[in-house]
């Protein structure tokens, strides 16, 4: 007869995954109650630094679609959290997480969801530093991941200025539809590489701490909910308002394809193009998942933000040869795109084409919530 693996069985693989990287480590959640770590191995200066802290749950039946390996769910449960530090320019310095695993876990399921979690975590620059284990009827994790700032470089969602250029890291809408097509909304073929957009989500730290070094930045938030919810968030915190322009959102390719030949057996070659564009564009603006940086920067900064970013890419190759599986995900070089400006009218506007031409029509206020499931 078998025997169960008890909680500590558990404890045990989780800590021989991470126990090496640990180096920063007073003590390790695996021999006492706490683990304890030198802030000082990540900054010199604790006194200008703040530390800065985002939790997030993920669980089977409404983050990880049917075919996602464990290890991309440890990646997904890590980069989520991780990227609430990339949208104030944070740098990760520790990672927690507690897991409620189901009946039928094995100790080497437990190991792979463990690397995913240790690839993403360490590849960014953080360590795993402890949690905890217990039986839960769905697979459910809840991360915890601890950063540091620069006091005067930490971003906020509350400083956008009146003519600042809104700008979105990375492309819009491919998670979104990506997720259609793992779920069999769209019975059309996608490339693994396109459907990363969605299990591997890529957390922008590395452009998030370019962009809070800079000084360019007057506020930042995550697309992670969608775009639209992300222009709310930073329009009600700042007290301005935005303006998009539909033709500038960046559309990949690929997403656009896989739209289009969705279309074909509804419409004629003339309306399969515009009829996708319009889907594509309402994936970016309404549809979370993609993980990408929303910034506002003065008009005057954008050839310093573009210099930026040609620097950062310059050294990609070099940043993500180690990195096995997400690394190749397209991700990287990553360009920024300007997608509107900060306005002086009392609502969020979209420029939108039409046939009888340009229209300016109020911004929706919708997105990915965890409570109502809108996806």
């Amino acid at each position: 007869m078998s025997v169960l693996p008890t909680e500590k069985d558990f404890i045990r693989v989780f800590s021989n995954v991470f126990r090496l990287k640990n180096k920063p480590l007073l003590s390790g959640s695996e021999f006492d109650d706490c683990a304890a770590l030198r802030l000082d191995s990540f900054s010199q200066n604790l006194f200008a630094d703040s530390l800065t802290f985002s939790t997030d749950t993920v669980r089977e039946s409404t983050d990880f679609p049917a075919g996602m390996t464990l290890w991309q769910r440890g990646w997904m449960t890590a980069a989520v959290n991780l990227s609430d530090l990339a949208a104030m320019g944070s740098k990760p310095v520790a990672f927690l997480f507690s897991a409620g695993l189901p009946r039928g876990f094995t100790l080497k399921d437990a190991e792979e969801f463990a690397q995913g979690i240790q690839d993403c975590v360490s590849f960014f620059g953080g360590e795993v530093i402890g949690g905890d284990t217990e039986f839960n009827e769905e697979f459910t994790i809840t991360g915890t991941v601890i950063g540091i700032s620069d006091n005067k470089n930490l971003i906020l969602r509350k400083n956008a200025q009146p003519g600042d250029l809104l700008c979105v890291t990375g492309f819009t809408g491919s998670a979104g539809v990506a997720l259609s097509v793992m779920l069999n909304k769209i019975r059309v073929p996608a490339s693994n590489r396109f459907l990363k957009n969605i299990i591997e989500p890529f957390p922008r730290i590395f452009e998030g701490m370019m962009l809070a070094q800079s000084g360019a930045v007057n506020s930042m938030i995550d697309t992670s909910d969608g775009l639209a919810s992300s222009v709310y968030e930073l329009s009600a915190l700042s007290g301005v308002f935005f303006e998009i322009d539909e033709r500038s959102l960046p559309l990949e390719d690929e997403a656009l394809s896989i739209l289009s030949t969705s279309l074909k057996n509804e419409l004629n070659g003339e309306q399969i193009g515009a009829k996708a564009q319009s889907l594509l564009v309402h994936e970016a603006l309404y549809t979370g998942g993609d993980y990408e940086l929303l910034f506002t920067i003065p008009q005057d900064k954008l050839s310093l933000v573009e210099e930026l970013f040609q620097t950062l890419n310059t050294t990609a190759a070099m940043r993500f040869g180690s990195l096995s599986s997400a690394g190749k995900s397209g991700r990287s070089p990553c360009k920024f795109t300007v997608i509107g400006k900060a306005i002086a009218e009392k609502e969020n506007v979209i420029i939108t084409q039409s046939g009888s031409g340009e229209q300016r029509l109020p911004l929706l206020k919708m997105g990915y919530d965890s409570f109502t499931k809108y996806i």
